[in-house]
C-alpha cells in the first residue's frame, strides 16, 4: 500500500475509524520509513521548485522595472492612444477630400459628357441635312437621266 492509497484509505476510513495510530501500526515500520523519506525527498524538490520559481519571479519584476514598470508603460498606452486618435481624425479627414473628389470629377465627366451629348447631337443634325439634300440630288438627277433616255428613245 502506498501513501495515496493510505491517504485515500484514511479518509474514507476518517468517518468510521478514529484511531489511525492502530492502522499505521498494522504497516511494517521499513516501509513506513520508505514512504516518509520518499515524501520527505519530494517535498525537497517541490520547495527548490519553489525557491527557483520564486527568484525567476523576482528577476522578471525586477526586469519590468527596469523598463519603467507600470508608470511608463501607462504613459506608453496613452500616447499610442493619442496617436490612434490622430490617425482616426487623418483618416476621415482623408476620406471627407476622397468623396469631395469624386463627386468634382463626376460633376466634370457629367459636364465634360454633356457637352459631348450636345456636340455629338449638332453632329446629327449636319448629318442627316446632309443626307437629305444628298437623297434630293439623287432624286433630281434620276429624273433628268429619265429624261435623257426618254429623249433618246424619241430621238
Amino acid at each position: 500500500m502506498d501513501v495515496t492509497e493510505g491517504i485515500q484509505s484514511q479518509d474514507a476510513e476518517a468517518e468510521g475509524t478514529p484511531d489511525v495510530a492502530a492502522r499505521l501500526s498494522d504497516i511494517p515500520p521499513e516501509r513506513l520509513v520508505e514512504e516518509v523519506i520518499s515524501r520527505w525527498d519530494e517535498l525537497v524538490r517541490v520547495e527548490e521548485d519553489l525557491a527557483l520559481s520564486r527568484q525567476r519571479v523576482r528577476a522578471l519584476e525586477m526586469e519590468l522595472g527596469d523598463q519603467g514598470g507600470d508608470g511608463s508603460l501607462r504613459g506608453r498606452v496613452a500616447e499610442l492612444e493619442e496617436a490612434l486618435r490622430v490617425a482616426d481624425a487623418r483618416i476621415a479627414q482623408m476620406e471627407g477630400l476622397l468623396e469631395n473628389e469624386r463627386r468634382r470629377r463626376g460633376d466634370l465627366e457629367e459636364d465634360v459628357g454633356q457637352g459631348r451629348v450636345e456636340e455629338l447631337q449638332e453632329e446629327n443634325v449636319r448629318l442627316l441635312r446632309s443626307e437629305e439634300e444628298q437623297v434630293m440630288l439623287i432624286l433630281d438627277m434620276e429624273a433628268q437621266l429619265d429624261r435623257l433616255v426618254s429623249q433618246l428613245e424619241e430621238g
